[in-house]
């Protein structure tokens, strides 16, 4: 219900896909439309349940390993395993991909439409080897998730997607920024937003934050997921460093116009 809620407008997706995690014991989880011709990849939506981990990052998609030759044809709701495709391939892990794979017990694959252009689908991320009940669970409920995002409201998900990629801070005079944290709050961060980013500047963990805005993690990352789509972030390193990065600038403008007035 959540599911259908959020691809309609009412409710958040990344909430979603948490509930997700939840029901079926995954790490991580996202949603990402592949282009078929160059292959470019833009998510819709990622989390995961890393609590208290200072500098979680985002999960990045396997697909085309999972899927193989069949990343274009693969059928909605299906499901495929990064277990399979190697048993399959007869192959081990590829080199390059080594280091992302290296603390991933599965990855599962739901295609949600492969009909178009693009490909866009739902991956799970496990450190551990999902329980046969797991696995059942979501053989249950991959119609569901194929058929919800069929009947979503159009042009949700390409909302999304620009919504991310599209998203710049507000310039000031001489072709300079303004800091996130200022009081022109040019990303357009929401108060409980501005909140979350003051505080993990301050060096404080998601479980921190939570803890001292007496809300649960799972908020916490729901503010941070919105924070990275406007400041164009993809995970808390790289907000960290605009957070310093902007305010360093700040500080050197502000210190050369006193000693200009000086």
């Amino acid at each position: 219900m959540e599911w259908t809620h959020a691809l309609a407008g009412n409710n958040s997706i990344p909430q979603a896909l948490r509930k997700l995690i939840e029901l079926v014991n995954a790490d991580a989880a996202l949603i990402a439309r592949t282009f078929k011709l160059d292959r470019k990849v833009k998510y819709v939506a990622r989390c995961c349940k890393e609590e208290g981990k200072v500098w979680p990052s985002q999960s990045q998609t396997q697909a085309e390993l999972v899927l193989g030759d069949n990343f274009a044809t693969a059928k909605a709701g299906s499901i495929w395993t990064l277990s399979d495709a190697l048993i399959a391939d007869k192959a081990a892990i590829p080199r390059h991909l080594e280091g992302d794979l290296k603390d991933l017990g599965e990855v599962i694959i739901v295609p949600l439409d492969t009909s178009g252009g693009h490909v866009d689908h739902i991956e799970l991320h496990f450190r551990h080897k999902p329980a046969q009940f797991e696995l059942d669970l979501l053989a249950i409920m991959a119609s569901t998730l194929a058929s919800g995002w069929s009947n979503r409201t159009p042009g949700s998900a390409s909302a999304i997607c620009e919504k991310g990629r599209n998203h710049h801070l507000k310039e000031v005079s001489g072709n300079k920024r303004v800091p996130i944290l200022g009081l022109q709050n040019p990303a357009g961060l929401s108060r409980c937003e501005f909140r979350v980013c003051a505080m993990l500047k301050e060096g404080f963990t998601v479980k921190k934050v939570s803890e001292a805005l007496t809300v649960c993690p799972t908020t916490v990352r729901s503010h941070l997921s919105s924070v990275f789509s406007k400041t164009g972030a993809s995970n808390q390193v790289e907000l960290l460093h605009l957070l310093n990065r902007r305010n360093d600038a700040d500080r050197g403008s502000n210190n050369a116009e006193t000693a200009r007035i000086g």
